[in-house]
């Protein structure tokens, strides 16, 4: 039997709160339901502040806001090396006092000298990638470039299993290292998911008015650009639709200006409870460029609503081609318009889509049902 004591790490940039910065407070909920002791350690502080209103206990951690370690910057890394001593000293302090038996880690400063930390007090290791792992090693078996990533791969070794969130991401990973790498074998893919709430959410919008919503970081790789310039070309042949953006981050105000001649976008910021406008909407929409894995696409066939989202890395994993949404391309306003233009039109489709998305959550992405099934036997170090 398992100290129920868990320490679950992450930290991000202060405008990032998508599903890696939501997974610590679902997996925190989730486990202590099952009577665990969890304490998220962060220094995003819309992170910290979305776990005191689920009641879970935080400690405020510390996070250097300069990452990239890359080029010139590669020059600094000794300085790098007297941070991440320091990261460790204050990581072994709190650890001894909390006694945990498992850590949780989850962001790239941390999993270093968390991992490092937490092996000296006799903590089982966990990482879990939120698509991080294939830039952080990217050159790392090239003996001059990215001395931070062969830092990163070094503190691997000291893991008892690291989680990816696709087979897409664990392919990106895999390719970084040698095929005889001791890390290949602690590779496991364990999908994200969330916690059925739709109970909770009823749609209580204007039928007159048909809704496509977005829920994201407002940075151009999302996506935002494409989705604006598509609604506004959908807004010259139907006048009851609006696109509702959730969501903050540091391009918004170049987004509100392509959007300032369509007075139908609506920009609403960070928002606490994203699931207030998902169930609101009649189309969620997804043109990510890349991903490892959508926790608001789960999000949304949780809410059962019919999504369309671009064929990249793990998106192609949720969403099947006409069956559980649309898949288009990146990158492609024509592709993207043509999609909201067709479920607008067809609400037969609007229908099977959402159906079945919903029936694809409650079989594969329920995450108390992943915890249990998943995360409990790594913590109790029981092969998957």
């Amino acid at each position: 039997m398992i100290n129920k004591h868990i320490i679950i790490i992450r930290n991000a940039k202060s405008y990032d709160f998508g599903g890696g910065e939501r997974f610590p407070v679902f997996l925190a909920d989730v486990l202590a339901k099952l009577n665990f002791r969890p304490i998220i350690i962060s220094r995003s502080s819309k992170l910290l502040a979305f776990a005191k209103d689920n009641d879970i206990q935080t400690i405020r951690g510390w996070w250097w806001s300069q990452q990239n370690w890359s080029g010139k910057f590669a020059l600094l890394f000794p300085v790098y090396v007297v941070w991440q001593i320091i990261l460790t000293l204050w990581y072994l302090v709190v650890f001894v006092n909390k006694k945990p038996s498992i850590v949780h880690i989850q962001s790239k400063d941390d999993f270093i000298a968390a991992t490092f930390a937490g092996r000296i007090v006799g903590a089982k290791i966990i990482w879990t990638d939120h698509a991080d792992l294939k830039h952080i090693w990217q050159n790392i078996g090239i003996w001059y470039k990215n001395p931070v990533g062969k830092l990163v791969y070094l503190a691997a070794k000291y893991t008892h299993a690291i989680t990816v969130v696709s087979k897409s991401e664990q392919k990106l990973v895999s390719d970084n290292l040698a095929n005889d790498s001791i890390i290949l074998s602690k590779l496991q893919v364990v999908y994200n998911g969330v916690v059925d709430t739709s109970s909770h959410y009823k749609k209580v919008s204007d039928d007159e008015i048909f809704s496509f919503c977005a829920v994201s970081r407002m940075v151009t790789d999302k996506g935002i650009h494409e989705l604006i310039e598509a609604f506004n070309d959908l807004s010259k042949d139907y006048l009851n639709i609006k696109l509702t953006l959730v969501g903050d981050g540091p391009e918004e105000e170049k987004f509100k200006k392509l959007a300032s001649d369509n007075k139908n976008i609506q920009f609403l910021g960070y928002q606490k409870d994203p699931f207030v406008y998902v169930s609101n909407s009649d189309v969620y929409v997804h043109p990510t460029y890349h991903e490892g894995f959508s926790v608001s696409i789960v999000e949304a066939s949780m809410l059962e609503k019919p999504i369309i989202a671009t064929a990249v890395g793990g998106n192609t994993e949720i969403i099947h081609d006409h069956k559980t949404g649309l898949l288009i391309p990146a990158r492609n306003v024509p592709a993207l318009y043509g999609a909201m233009k067709q479920l607008y039109e067809d609400k037969d489709l609007r229908y099977k889509l959402a159906k079945n998305a919903r029936n694809q959550y409650l079989d594969k992405f329920q995450f108390d049902q992943i915890v249990k099934e998943s995360f409990i036997p790594l913590y109790r170090g029981e092969s998957k």
